[in-house]
């Protein structure tokens, strides 16, 4: 991992009145190791594809896209929901640029009333779609209860763009020991065996089908016969997925980069360091708790050198809740602090010092790693 030089002079106190949120993308010169402005490609080289990535929560979506991208752009956590809208990473090779498009996991209006799920869950899909050339749908294998076919809100969406091109991704094939299952899953998944139970007027439907035949069409199918292509990997430990990057690079098509070189996402960095905090403490805090927290961002200073300094303040409801956020003798929080410090090390390419200060009503406990 290479750190580069650093000439900014920046201090934001995040309460002031003349704070306005800043994007702090690292748009550099590998080879050089200096601060750039401008691509090394003219606009008549270069290549472009966007690409969304749809699946239920907790398929490895965002995993899948960090793998690819050999850097921990997306926050990710062992619970569901760590996505919570649409987020852009971009990933740049030669005079080609993807946009990937990560979605939440999709859910139906059921789900989004019984966790009071924000609107984006049930927006966000559909808009990555409309904007994307090609669209991933991603299939966890490692569930034997839902292998077998493909959710129903995924063949919704795949039925409302039939002629939208899409690619089908099994993923966690590192829990399967057979690859004849796998075979035999992938052909069930693209209906090459079930041609007869995924009617030809599939390829017919326009997007103005009605529910009652959409609704039909997702009951009467176990899978998509229109996949352009089938990739079988385990996003958490990177097998088969370079196959997927070299996939999308060769189905990119010449047209002018949507973002300047060296941007990483469309997150503005002050949200990428609180969904970051946020997936470190869904990982290590049980059940609805960590859904429950208010997590604010209280100071972010960047100092001459570049170093990042950040104040987070997480609220809790109950003493009780505040005892369990901080651990034995501030055990868990700084466990948590020390490995959100790390992620967006990797994320800005600098040195952080996060500080986590946990709070209930009134009173303030201090914990984490000081500047």
């Amino acid at each position: 991992m290479v750190k580069l030089p650093r000439s900014w002079l920046v201090s934001i106190l995040l309460k002031s009145p003349n704070y306005s949120p800043t994007s702090l993308r690292f748009i550099h010169n590998t080879k050089e190791g200096s601060v750039i402005g401008n691509n090394e490609q003219t606009v008549e080289q270069q290549r472009l594809l966007k690409v969304a990535i749809i699946g239920v929560p907790n398929a490895g979506k965002s995993t899948l896209i960090n793998m690819i991208m050999q850097r921990n752009v997306l926050p990710t956590s062992k619970k569901v929901h760590t996505t919570r809208s649409k987020a852009r990473a971009i990933l740049v090779q030669n005079q080609t640029q993807i946009v990937f498009l990560d979605t939440p996991g999709l859910v139906n209006s059921e789900e989004i009333s019984k966790h009071n799920l924000e609107k984006t869950f049930t927006n966000d899909s559909l808009c990555a779609i409309d904007e994307a050339d090609t669209f991933g749908v991603l299939h966890d294998v490692s569930n034997r209860y839902t292998r077998s076919c493909l959710d129903p809100k995924v063949l919704r969406l795949l039925h409302l763009y039939p002629d939208k091109d899409s690619f089908l991704i099994l993923n966690k094939i590192d829990t399967f020991r057979s690859r004849r299952t796998l075979l035999d899953l992938a052909n069930t998944l693209t209906c090459k065996k079930l041609k007869e139970n995924c009617a030809s007027e599939t390829n017919r439907l326009s997007n103005n089908i009605s529910e009652i035949q959409l609704n039909a069409k997702i009951k009467d199918s176990v899978g998509w016969e229109k996949f352009k292509d089938v990739f079988m990997v385990s996003a958490l430990t990177g097998d088969g997925v370079q196959d997927i990057k070299d996939y999308l690079l060769h189905n990119s098509k010449p047209s002018a980069w949507m973002f300047p070189e060296g941007t990483l996402t469309d997150k503005q960095d002050t949200d990428l360091i609180l969904e970051v905090v946020k997936s470190k403490l869904l990982n290590y805090l049980p059940n609805e708790v960590p859904y429950n927290l208010q997590i604010e961002l209280e100071y972010f200073e960047l100092s001459s050198d570049g170093n990042m300094h950040i104040v987070v303040l997480i609220g809790c409801s109950t003493l009780r809740i505040e005892k369990l956020v901080i651990g034995n003798k501030g055990s868990r929080i700084r466990k948590i602090a020390r490995e959100a410090e790390q992620n967006l090390r990797d994320v800005f390419f600098t040195d952080v010092f996060l500080k986590l200060v946990v709070n209930e009503k009134h009173k303030t406990l201090e914990s984490a790693n000081a500047f």
